[in-house]
């Protein structure tokens, strides 16, 4: 079984054998922006401050006790804040 986290942020074969379609899922994303930009898709306003956090790197960099500690902090000065989670 191929531990993942080893090719993750390194270049060897695995890397290379999908960079041709690295280079398609980049092309696709910049259309959809542009479809954004041009407003062929719509997208929705949110009515209250929305802080993201996430897509940092895969794992292991501290997002949730990043979270936690955001949380807990709009708490501690009177916001009462919720979380949205994809969910893994």
């Amino acid at each position: 079984m191929i531990d993942i986290t080893t090719y993750w942020q390194s270049i060897n074969w695995l890397s290379l054998l999908l960079f041709p379609l690295s280079i398609i899922y980049r092309l696709l994303v910049g259309l959809r922006r542009l479809c954004f930009k041009l407003s062929c898709f719509n997208s929705h306003l949110a009515k209250v401050p929305v802080i993201i956090v996430g897509n940092i790197s895969v794992g292991g960099n501290g997002k949730t006790p990043l979270l936690i500690y955001l949380v807990d902090e709009f708490i501690r000065i009177g916001y009462k804040p919720g979380v949205v989670s994809r969910g893994y």
